[in-house]
């Protein structure tokens, strides 16, 4: 209706504008003052009939025997005669009145302010409908009624009016030259075409006005639902009452409301100055990442330190016991169920390094993950295992250790660094800095890294800086194990990928680690015959089978019995693993391995160690133990009952004291360990996330502080990324804004605004892509790192997303936003710049925020980067620049509800274009002023949503940051729970038919 109704006035202005040039009938006859618009001195008024002397006002008319009408009194002009030129025409209009009365100029009314006549000049834009136009108002507050004429200025207000309108129900407030009348009935001379005549009496009439007064004096009689505003530079004057205690004149500072006050500025204000005091805090805390290390670290007494540290003893894990533990895989399509592992069963005792051997496939790493309790695939495991002659519970994990194959590290961390966070992050908050700090700097010594233990990690494969080497990369991994000093250490493969040096070292180093008092379980892949011969017990698997379980040395002469000749100078493990690799050695192998030892399909409990094996395992500690270290005694486990302890004599009695001598729980919890018992053949399994934040001693503070201490730190290395998003913000804005600078309000300026909207949008949009390397890159390292309790989910979470969100999606829109505002010239208030910088910033999170979300789902960055890209063009589609939301076909519409472009863009334009006065200059028509609302309808957009949209970016923002966290909190690790069930019967016929089988081989 808008964009018809001003093509019908561009229509009038082709047309009707001449003919009201030339028109010699008069549109309105009405009373005049004989003073032109620009203020001539001829003070004559006429009626637009004769009337009688008593007609006249007394107080500004005088009756013209001559002309026999009323004219204005001397000092007295405009419409109705009610303009005063002075105080003192006012003191003898009312003279004999009560009080005493000054002449008032301004736009603004008072308490003493009865009415207001207004003498105009229109404003330039509008002198394109009506040439050399003039504007006349008159307005009582005591009838609430209004009277406006436009009218030739060469003619004056006594001529002919083009256009005359009555304004009812208007009401004005004090200290403000704003009022709002409820109806406006207008009428149009005969100068006007008949079609401009109906949509003037018909369309512009029966609706509410607004009257506005801002800053320069210029009044605009708003008219709901009209393209065009009726805009004039005015004054105005009145007698008024005299209450300033007798002053000549009173005057007011003319213009109305002084600005543009509104509570909604002051909301803008106080949401941007939250964000920016975000960005201040998060600067403090990267500021604290420096600062941090060094608090607490006053130095103790010795004795006082060596008392913390005996604090932190256990004695608890002197056996671990495992038996009939199967391994099956189900396949989804088939149902078919394929056994990975069959009824493996052994022990391995303190001071023993455990080897898993076999080749790949064989079930080394799944056997380890049971044993572990981690989580384990699809495979469903069942059997038992026990620790002390008690079953795993919840607290296993904090008790045993679990290294992966692959290092998964912070490459900007420093080796002191990753060891120091693993220490705060799984330590009791009640042991202090000081004992953390020593903590680590023994273990550094221990691991003979002290001389690297302020390089950084460094990156693989040269995507990072180069760092540390991969045998040290590796002992930092089991450094990181090493604080909470673990009764139990799983590692898988840790030779892997290390040449034989690195590999025998590492071998070495965990046979250290038994000999302080530990049981140490590894897979390994191909051992040189150096490391082969440091372990003390080896398992031989091949294909889920165990074919051996002994002491290396045996291995020989164990296979050469049973007819396998070992080849001359051949590495004994070399040997093993071929017989294995054959699967036609597997059925005789297996057949004679169970008739030697039949227990090791349902094994009893180990035998309990003697005193005399204590003391000789003590012996070779001894010789090993650094000098840094004082013996002290440790406190029994706390993860087992008080039943569950073994009498036997406690190694730390014999041992030199050090974090790796002295296996620490990292934080005691209550016993939940049932009672002894025998297993049942085989249940099927259940699985639960490791609880870190039910345990007593963690705090979700301290978790989050170190995290927040961490990932600044990380991002602050790792600079790259933060300094490109600000200085592509920086260049962006300076780029697009001199492109777009000072921007005209014509047809090409709205085309202007509106791409460079949505091209800022577009910008912001793709940029966001980055958060999603965030999560994808540090996916190993949560996974190790949750898994084994280093932190809860939220910790995590909560960390990266709240430093992404004021690192990388506040600060650079915000200085996005100003410095290209200001520069492309768009409405200068604060509000608007408010709105403008709130929208920017919401955007940005939002935009993140999905970034976040895919970056969590998708596992790979090219998967993510195709998705996030996907969806962003979809947005980009129904955002409100490309396809018209009025025009969207119903069965997609609803999409539009769903693209953070559609919200953030009708900020932005409705923001920018309301109220503002644009030249439809369209070509072969004259340019014509409208107001920015008529385009805001054509593109379905609505000034009173802004609120509506605001909230709708948050609310997305904030629920795509929930849904990204439960779907992160889905990837946590879950802890592998053996439970009892009574064994299939189509197992146990497929086990005797095996079990006779190979007693045939035999």
């Amino acid at each position: 209706m808008s964009m018809v109704l001003l093509m019908t006035l561009l229509l009038m202005v082709q047309t009707g504008a001449q003919v009201l040039d030339a028109a010699g009938t008069p549109s309105f006859k009405s009373r005049d003052d004989g003073v032109s618009s620009s203020g001539s001195d001829a003070d004559v008024r006429v009626h637009s009939s004769l009337s009688m002397a008593d007609t006249c006002d007394r107080h500004y008319e005088q009756w013209n025997a001559t002309t026999k009408a009323c004219e204005c009194k001397d000092g007295f002009y405009g419409m109705e005669c009610q303009m005063c030129r002075s105080s003192d025409v006012c003191q003898v209009a009312f003279q004999g009145e009560a009080d005493k009365y000054t002449c008032a100029t301004g736009l603004t009314y008072h308490e003493t302010s009865d009415h207001k006549t207004y003498d105009c000049v229109l404003d330039p834009a509008l002198q394109q409908l009506f040439n050399d136009g003039a504007l006349a108002v008159h307005c009582d507050r005591a009838t609430k009624n209004c009277t406006a004429a436009v009218f030739k200025a060469k003619d004056t207000v006594r001529g002919y009016h083009v256009i005359n309108c009555h304004l009812s129900s208007c009401e004005f407030s004090n200290g403000s030259g704003n009022g709002r009348c409820g109806l406006i009935e207008c009428k149009c001379g005969s100068a006007c075409s008949p079609v401009t005549k109906a949509i003037v009496e018909t369309s512009l009439s029966g609706k509410p006005a607004n009257i506005t007064v801002s800053k320069n004096a210029t009044l605009s009689i708003d008219i709901e639902g009209s393209p065009i505003p009726l805009a004039a530079t005015c004054k105005a004057s009145a007698c008024e009452v005299d209450k300033s205690g007798g002053s000549s004149s009173a005057s007011s500072s003319g213009s109305g409301d002084d600005d543009d006050k509104t509570p909604n500025a002051f909301v803008l204000a106080l949401i941007i100055s939250a964000a920016l005091a975000g960005v201040i805090l998060v600067g403090v805390c990267c500021c604290s990442c420096f600062v941090k290390p060094r608090h607490g670290r006053s130095r103790l007494a010795s004795d006082e330190l060596e008392s913390e540290l005996r604090a932190l003893g256990s004695t608890s894990g002197k056996v671990l016991d495992f038996k009939r533990i199967n391994c099956r895989i189900t396949d989804n399509k088939t149902q078919e169920t394929k056994r990975i592992l069959y009824d493996i069963s052994g022990c391995a005792k303190r001071g023993q390094v455990v080897g898993l051997l076999g080749p790949s496939g064989s079930g080394k790493t799944s056997l380890l993950n049971a044993l572990a309790a981690v989580e384990n695939g699809r495979c469903q495991v069942t059997g038992e295992v026990k620790v002390d002659n008690k079953k795993i519970a919840r607290d296993y994990r904090k008790i045993a250790a679990y290294v992966q194959q692959d290092d998964a590290l912070f490459a900007t961390l420093t080796v002191r660094e990753c060891l120091l966070y693993s220490a705060e992050l799984r330590l009791p908050s009640t042991v202090p800095e000081v004992v953390k700090h020593e903590m680590v700097t023994r273990i550094l010594t221990e691991l003979n890294l002290i001389h690297v233990e302020h390089s950084r990690i460094g990156g693989i494969d040269g995507t990072d800086t180069r760092g540390i080497s991969g045998g040290e990369r590796r002992r930092v991994s089991i450094g990181m194990e090493l604080v909470t000093s673990p009764q139990i250490l799983f590692l898988d493969e840790p030779t892997s990928g290390l040449d034989s040096f690195s590999a025998n070292s590492v071998v070495q180093l965990l046979k250290e680690l038994a000999n302080h008092g530990r049981i140490v379980v590894l897979s390994v892949h191909q051992p040189s015959t150096k490391a082969f011969m440091l372990l003390d017990q080896v398992i031989l698997l091949a294909k889920g089978k165990m074919l051996y379980n002994g002491a290396p040395q045996e291995a020989k002469n164990y296979f050469e019995d049973i007819g396998f000749k070992c080849p001359e100078n051949e590495n004994v493990a070399d040997f093993i693993l071929d017989i294995a690799s054959n699967a036609n050695n597997i059925p005789m192998v297996r057949a004679v391995f169970k008739q030697k030892h039949p227990e090791m399909s349902v094994p009893s409990a180990p035998p309990t160690p003697s005193k005399d094996d204590s003391i000789s395992q003590t012996h070779s500690v001894v010789t090993r133990t650094s000098r840094f270290f004082r013996p002290f005694a440790a406190e029994s486990s706390p993860f087992m009952s008080e039943d569950a302890s073994i009498d036997t004599p406690r190694l730390d009695d014999y041992v030199m004291s050090s974090p790796i001598a002295t296996p620490t729980p990292a934080t005691p919890a209550p016993p939940r360990f049932s009672g002894p018992g025998s297993p049942a053949p085989m249940r099927m399994p259940s699985r639960s996330k490791p609880n870190a934040s039910q345990t007593p001693q963690r705090s979700l503070r301290i978790e989050v502080g170190v995290l927040f201490r961490r990932t600044s730190l990380n991002i602050l290395r790792h600079r790259s990324l933060l300094m490109l998003h600000l200085t592509l913000s920086v260049v962006l804005a300076l780029f697009a804004g001199l492109i777009f600078n000072h921007v005209t309000n014509d047809l090409a300026g709205f085309q202007n605004r509106s791409g460079a909207f949505y091209f800022i949008l577009t910008f912001f949009g793709f940029a966001s892509m980055s958060s999603m390397d965030l999560f994808i890159a540090e996916r190993a390292i949560f996974l190790r790192e949750t898994g084994a309790m280093y932190y809860g989910a939220f910790s995590y979470f909560l960390a990266k997303a709240v430093l992404d969100t004021c690192l990388l999606r506040i600060l650079p829109a915000t200085l996005f936003a100003s410095i290209f505002y200001w520069i492309m010239g768009l409405q200068s208030s604060l509000q608007h710049f408010l709105y403008f910088l709130a929208t920017l910033v919401l955007f940005n999170v939002a935009a993140g925020s999905i970034s976040i979300l895919v970056g969590v789902i998708c596992r790979r960055v090219g998967t993510a980067n195709l998705s996030a890209t996907v969806v962003f063009l979809v947005m980009l589609l129904f955002g409100g620049f490309l396809l018209n939301s009025q025009t969207m076909p119903k069965s997609v519409g609803w999409i539009k509800h769903f693209s953070i472009f559609s919200y953030a863009f009708e900020i932005l334009m409705t923001n920018e274009l309301k109220g503002l006065l644009l030249k439809f200059d369209a070509p072969g028509y004259p340019s014509v002023p409208v107001y920015g609302d008529v385009f805001l309808k054509t593109l379905g957009m609505d000034y009173a949503n802004r609120y509506y949209d605001l909230v709708a970016l948050a609310t997305i923002a904030f629920s795509l940051q929930v849904l990204s966290f439960l779907f992160l909190s889905l990837q946590v690790p879950m802890r592998q729970e053996l439970v009892e069930e009574m064994q299939p019967e189509k197992y146990v016929a497929k086990e005797k038919k095996e079990s006779s089988d190979n007693a045939e081989i035999v």
